[in-house]
């Protein structure tokens, strides 16, 4: 009887082993279905793992069960670290079985994600805080305003929007409709009847328009305002909440007459006809008296805005939510320059994914109510709710004066005020090309303006970052928005006329109204769906990785088991790796005892 030489004895019988024929293929299909996966990952689909059921492979009952991505199977007959022939299994089946939960970002109606872009699954926390006048009678005698900050009056924004069509170079057109629904709960002791005292902030926008046009016909003018506002004593009004936000502060048109033997009624037909050709958005006409209702914010929550064009970055993910085109302009035509008046950016609720390597500096979105795009410059990395993000906000330079940001010049159009223009400052901008009324926005409290503005005060604005900052953390794998919030003041210039009783005696400076706070973070459970697709994205190079280890482990054990069963030296005791490969022929007959 003979003995082979990986005998452990006389008695024992050694089994023959040869390598696994296709393991190489195996581990090669393997390696190639991790890279498709994570290529569809990252080119926009952010991939939620929500374990199902395996899936069976094709050929009769009782094959094996194996997911998507297969490392080893086990047979208690094979010897451990080498893979035995993996089941075939399908891309439709790994889809099904493995990427399950998927987030589509593009935006196609055959996508999870779409549904969440038409119809945000969440309200938007809209806040408003106003600035109650405190010393409104020194004020008339020349003396410093001072002001109290009363807010946050807390109000649930739902955003739904209405497809309208799809247009050519990957576009989809759609309306934006806004509701809004007050937050008592949110708004703590605040509510919709409280009566605060405020700058009347379209009696001055109608008294600086005369002055421009007709400076001679102030004082004309005036009187017929006395006639369309109510109780004019001042340049100031105490108002309900509810009604300057949204239910709108009664404007009487009772008295207009266009004879000419009155003056001030006729002028005041003529503004009250102005106001009925022109239907400025915040003026709403009366249904049972004749005048007009003027509010800050009822016209979006009673008409759409739009129509949108965007793209949908079916065919280029990095477009994605750019907008291309607002009520079929390309070029905003306020600012009367290609520059100022190009959309770039977003509508806000959607971004591209950002790419490694690729992140860009500045971050855009197209606000309609300002008739321009605003950006955030990018401060660098950050961490919020466990999940990577880069952190953005807006910089002095985005709303800078034409002396630090050239760029800026274009939005110089028209004189805010009696000393300057409307780029001289920073951190002002000019709203009267874009709304047909002398409104200035700004940051809240002036933040990143001219101290100029604020030492126009005694008290009330305090400029501060963590409270006025506009900023937005972004998910880069998907462009989820994990926390954003965008915050604009509204004022209006204060201003000393001499031949207007109510403004004879008033200092003249930049005066706020409002401030306004948009945001939202992501809910718990949104941020989980945001979370497994990373890991998902992490499982994805990992497991490549790890599969080339395991690779290279199973060669060297394969080449061990094949070694022995030949009877070959089991490891070669010089550096020819040629010898060691080649070695002799490999005995493939059984031992017999």
């Amino acid at each position: 009887m003979s003995k082979s030489s990986t005998g452990r004895g006389k008695n024992n019988k050694t089994r023959e082993r040869s390598p696994n024929p296709g393991l190489y293929q195996q581990l090669q299909a393997i390696v190639s279905r991790l890279n498709a996966l994570e290529d569809n990952s990252r080119s926009g689909i952010a991939t939620v793992v929500e374990r199902q059921p395996a899936v069976e492979s094709s050929g009769s009952a009782g094959s094996a069960v194996v997911p998507c991505v297969v490392l080893a199977s086990e047979q208690s007959t094979t010897p451990p670290l080498v893979p035995t022939p993996v089941p075939r299994v399908s891309a439709d089946d790994c889809v099904a079985a493995e990427v399950a939960g998927k987030i589509n970002v593009q935006i196609s109606n055959t996508s999870k994600m779409y549904d969440k872009w038409v119809k945000l699954p969440m309200p938007l926390d809209f806040k408003i805080y106003v600035f109650n006048v405190t010393n409104r009678d020194a004020i008339n005698q020349g003396e410093k305003p001072n002001l109290k900050e009363i807010g946050p009056y807390v109000y649930k924004q739902y955003r739904e929007k209405i497809i309208l069509g799809y247009g050519d170079n990957d576009t989809i057109k759609y309306n934006l409709k806004k509701t809004f629904v007050f937050d008592p709960v949110a708004s703590g002791d605040l509510r919709e009847d409280d009566e605060l005292t405020v700058i009347n902030f379209s009696y001055m926008a109608a008294i600086i328009s005369v002055q421009e046009m007709m400076p001679a016909a102030v004082g004309m003018i005036n009187r017929a305002l006395e006639q369309f506002f109510t109780n004019l004593t001042d340049p100031f009004q105490t108002v309900k909440v509810k009604d300057l936000f949204f239910d709108g502060l009664f404007l009487n048109c009772e008295g207009d007459n266009t004879a000419l033997d009155v003056p001030e009624l006729f002028l005041m037909g003529l503004i009250c006809g102005k106001i009925r050709a022109e239907k400025p958005p915040t003026m709403r006409i009366s249904k049972s008296a004749n005048g007009f209702y003027f509010s800050m914010f009822s016209h979006m929550n009673r008409t759409v805005s739009g129509p949108y064009e965007m793209v949908r970055g079916t065919e280029n993910l990095s477009d994605l939510g750019h907008v291309i085109s607002y009520q079929g302009k390309r070029i905003m035509s306020a600012w009367d320059d290609q520059y100022c008046g190009q959309l770039n950016g977003t509508d806000s609720t959607i971004f591209p994914p950002l790419e490694d390597g690729n992140i860009p500096e500045k971050l855009y979105t197209f606000e309609p109510d300002i008739c321009r795009s605003l950006f955030a410059s990018l401060v660098g990395k950050d961490t919020l709710f466990n999940i990577s993000t880069y952190y953005y906000e807006i910089s002095d330079m985005t709303l800078g004066s034409k002396s630090a940001n050239p760029d800026n010049k274009c939005f110089c159009k028209r004189n805010w005020s009696v000393k300057h223009d409307g780029c001289l400052l920073m951190g002002v901008l000019n709203l009267a090309p874009c709304q047909g009324a002398p409104a200035i926005a700004s940051l809240p409290h002036f933040y990143l303006g001219s101290d100029e503005l604020a030492d126009f005060f005694g008290d009330g604005i305090k400029p501060d970052k963590e409270k006025h900052n506009t900023y937005v953390h972004l998910d880069p794998i998907t462009g989820v928005v994990i926390k954003g919030v965008k915050r604009l003041q509204f004022n209006i210039e204060l201003r000393n006329v001499p031949s207007v009783p109510q403004l004879k005696e008033v200092p003249s400076g930049l005066f706020p109204l409002l401030w306004i706070e948009e945001g939202a973070e992501i809910p718990e459970w949104l941020r989980k769906e945001i979370m497994d697709s990373h890991t998902m994205l992490w499982y994805v190079d990992a497991a490549r990785w790890l599969v080339l280890a395991v690779a290279v482990v199973a060669v060297l054990v394969s080449a061990t088991l094949v070694a022995r069963s030949a009877a070959l030296i089991p490891w070669p005791r010089n550096s020819n790796s040629i010898s060691f490969i080649l070695g002799n022929s490999v005995n493939t007959s059984k031992v017999h005892s």
